[in-house]
């Protein structure tokens, strides 16, 4: 399989798990996430969530909660840490039609939390969302 046929099936994977893959409950009930301040909050349906940041941007935040592994492990992502001393993985990938996703993802029991902040290639990063996409700390 070549590296691209690899990572488009990664990135279908992650599109998936982030927008198709829930419950019925909302996901910051279960996570001390915090969007950035100013990002307009939307509910989408399975039980994600997405926030948009204004101005024309193009740029949005995904979160999602799932039982769901995590897709295989590709090159690039790196071993991180959230919430003191939690593991979590940062995955960094362009996507074809002009767009960088940064997603974290960490497990806690059988449920993995991920959020995935999307911007176009052109847009620098937003360091708001980056530092966002690491409070997936789950509420005690």
């Amino acid at each position: 399989m070549s590296s691209f046929e690899s990572y488009r099936r990664t990135l279908v994977a992650l599109c998936v798990v982030v927008l198709c893959v829930g419950c019925a409950r909302k996901f910051t009930d279960d996570v001390a996430f915090q969007a950035p301040k100013g990002w307009v909050y939307s509910p989408v349906p399975g039980g994600g969530e997405v926030w948009v940041k204004g101005g024309g941007s193009n740029e949005s935040i995904m979160a999602q909660a799932t039982d769901a592994p995590l897709p295989q492990r590709q090159p690039g992502w790196k071993d991180i840490t959230i919430c003191g001393n939690h593991p979590a993985v940062l995955m960094v990938q362009a996507n074809n039609p002009g767009q960088i996703w940064e997603a974290v993802s960490a497990t806690w029991g059988s449920e993995r939390y991920m959020a995935v902040y999307v911007r176009p290639t052109e847009t620098r990063p937003d360091p708001d969302a980056e530092a966002a996409i690491r409070t997936l700390c789950l509420k005690i």
